[in-house]
């Protein structure tokens, strides 16, 4: 029977239960609010409704269509990230790892010697289909002048993902002629041990998965007092979407509770659409948030509190029908992450910022209409990024 050289062993056993797994950590979480993503949405929320001139009680819903084109995910200094600069796993990614050569040489080459280099980009794809429901109630009666509202939302989801960390090895220092044989040879070894253990920790990333996300449920007040609209209120995310710790797709963010008070404002600069003043139907709107997270009991790791800042103004043409305008937003992480998920990784936290257009159509006579929304994300650090495309269809009942 023909039996491995004995001089392979050595080094089969030390990558098997030091620097391959260090390695392949990379292709599970991603920290910096876990998974380098957060409950709160990339994208504007803001649309053409927000220069509605008052709310009609009742019962309201809307379906939301949204395609999410996510192409990336940025370490701390705002770059793509690379198998060296990611805080990826439950410990940074080493970049060098030492050669154990001491055993293969006897000793003549102590380990350490030479130092095996493996760095490469983090490449992540995922697009992401999600149909959201949402469907509230909005009271008869006021209190404090305002009305109070009540929504719940939640989503069905289809995400295909793919990872894919393809790394370029070297040797360092050079080795001289007469031991670059042995050299060589024990990398080649430790190269193959690092290259399949992460291959087959990438299956577990690149999936295609659908279902119900997590669940939003929300409370208001609304006021409005002349030009201005003013809705305060709070949200509860609760952990109802299909969550695998050891999987990179995930419908939902992870079995905890958020809860984001906020309060958003609206300013009509000039209602009076039979005005020819450059204003005439232009709406200014802002809103602030606070999203304070939960610790997910299926890894023990708390993402930091997020603040959430959006800024958008709208036109609405003669006729009141046709309306555009455009968003603007920043999230920033507030507090550092927390729990012993974290492992070894720096404190590093999680931003991102978007901007981009809308287009809105009010049906006529419908208490309906549509809102086209597309947003660009740029200026992440920590943070998965791409592009969304939305479309909205609110009615009042």
């Amino acid at each position: 029977m023909n039996r491995p050289d004995a001089r392979n062993r050595p080094v089969t056993r030390v990558f098997k239960t030091a620097s391959c797994l260090a390695l392949v950590a990379l292709a599970t979480q991603v920290n910096a609010a876990e998974s380098s993503r957060s409950r709160q949405a990339p994208m504007g929320t803001f649309g053409g409704e927000i220069a509605a001139a008052a709310d009609k009680p009742g019962f309201f819903g809307s379906m939301i269509l949204t395609y999410a084109h996510i192409t990336g995910v940025t370490d701390d200094t705002g770059d793509d990230a690379t198998s060296a600069t990611a805080p990826l796993g439950k410990s940074p990614i080493p970049s060098v790892v030492p050669l154990p050569t001491g055993t293969p040489s006897k000793g003549a080459v102590p380990d350490g010697t030479f130092k095996l280099t493996g760095i490469g980009p983090v490449n992540l794809l995922n697009n992401q289909k999600v149909l959201t429901f949402l469907g509230g109630y909005m009271t008869e009666e006021t209190y404090a002048g305002g009305h109070l509202a009540f929504a719940l939302q939640t989503s069905y989801q289809q995400q295909d993902r793919t990872l894919a960390v393809p790394l370029t090895f070297g040797v360092t220092p050079t080795p001289p002629a007469q031991l670059a044989p042995l050299v060589n040879a024990v990398a080649a070894a430790a190269q193959a041990q690092i290259v399949a253990a992460l291959a087959a920790k990438l299956v577990t990333q690149n999936m295609s998965i659908e279902g119900f996300g997590d669940t939003e449920l929300s409370a208001l007040w609304v006021r409005h007092q002349d030009r201005m609209k003013i809705a305060a209120g709070v949200s509860v995310f609760a952990p109802t979407g299909n969550y695998d710790a050891n999987r990179g797709t995930n419908l939902g963010y992870g079995n905890f509770f958020s809860v984001r008070p906020g309060v958003a404002v609206t300013y009509s600069l000039n209602p009076d659409h039979a005005s020819e003043d450059w204003d005439r139907g232009v709406t200014v709107a802002g809103r602030v948030s606070y999203m304070i997270n939960g610790t997910n009991s299926d890894t023990d790791y708390r993402t930091g509190n997020l603040l959430y800042t959006e800024a958008a103004i709208v036109k609405v043409m003669p006729g009141a029908r046709l309306a555009f305008g455009t968003n603007i937003f920043h999230i920033q992480q507030t507090t550092d992450d927390s729990g012993t998920g974290l492992g070894t990784n720096p404190l590093v936290r999680f931003q991102l910022s978007g901007i981009g257009p809308f287009l809105s159509f009010k049906l006529p006579d419908q208490n309906a209409g549509f809102n086209l929304n597309y947003t660009k994300n740029f200026g992440g650090h920590n943070a998965q990024y791409g592009s969304y495309l939305q479309l909205r269809f609110v009615k009042d009942f």
